[in-house]
């Protein structure tokens, strides 16, 4: 099922989301949660440990689905799918960016940023060149046959944007990307964030760290599982 609003492209949009995990008591993770991305944004996700950043992070990637409410990726209502659709939805639309790179200690920067494209259907010859052209793109066409542990962290951390990228995704879905960075890697990536989104990546920034988030064009508080603001706050539309 598609959903389309006045010619409005959104990379996510969720509405009245909650989760809910059961226990004695239940755990209201996620509490009415709606907020839209459109195309092009770079929206920044802050809160402190246990606001629910996890959970929003887990229903926006669709690895887990909301006790209520709908999720909207690229588009395509998420509710009801079958994990093999939605694994097919993750794999064509989101690009993962967590804290840890998970690369693979055998394989080249290329290998790794290549092994993104391992589902999509191409042959290894147009991964290969998809693969070097996104990691020039990110500034390592001088480590492209670099393995993990000759590079640094920074360095590691291109690699897995540059990986997160090569499908050509809706939307980067970046989880505390700096989190193991020291402060000059961390603003190197940062402004690579940046410049990708004034390239035109939609980027969706989930941090607790206020001055990372100051590098997104909008930001958005997360607390106990609600997000504060106005309404036309949690929309990247501009209302006349």
């Amino acid at each position: 099922m598609t959903h389309e609003k006045s010619n409005i492209r959104y990379a996510v949009e969720l509405r009245q989301v909650d989760k809910i995990y059961p226990g004695t008591p239940p755990v209201a993770a996620l509490s009415d949660v709606s907020f839209s991305v459109v195309h092009g944004e770079f929206v920044g996700i802050v809160g402190a440990s246990g606001s629910g950043k996890s959970t929003l992070l887990h229903v926006i990637g669709t690895l887990t689905q909301p006790t209520n409410g709908d999720v909207f990726i690229d588009s395509i209502n998420t509710n009801g799918l079958s994990d093999r659709a939605l694994s097919g939805l993750r794999a064509k639309s989101v690009g993962f960016v967590f804290q840890e790179f998970f690369l693979l200690p055998g394989f080249s920067a290329v290998q790794n940023v290549a092994n993104g494209l391992l589902y999509s259907g191409v042959s290894s010859a147009e991964r290969e060149e998809r693969a070097k052209a996104m990691l020039d793109r990110v500034g390592l066409a001088h480590r492209m046959e670099h393995r993990p542990n000759e590079m640094s962290g920074g360095e590691q951390q291109r690699v897995a944007i540059a990986r997160a990228l090569v499908h050509d995704p809706a939307f980067v879905l970046a989880d505390e990307p700096s989190g193991n960075l020291d402060s000059q890697n961390t603003s190197a990536v940062m402004d690579l964030f940046t410049k990708l989104n004034q390239d035109g990546t939609t980027i969706i920034l989930i941090t607790h760290d206020l001055e990372v988030a100051q590098i997104s064009t909008r930001q958005v508080t997360l607390k106990d599982g609600r997000i504060e603001g106005h309404p036309d706050m949690l929309s990247g539309v501009v209302h006349e």
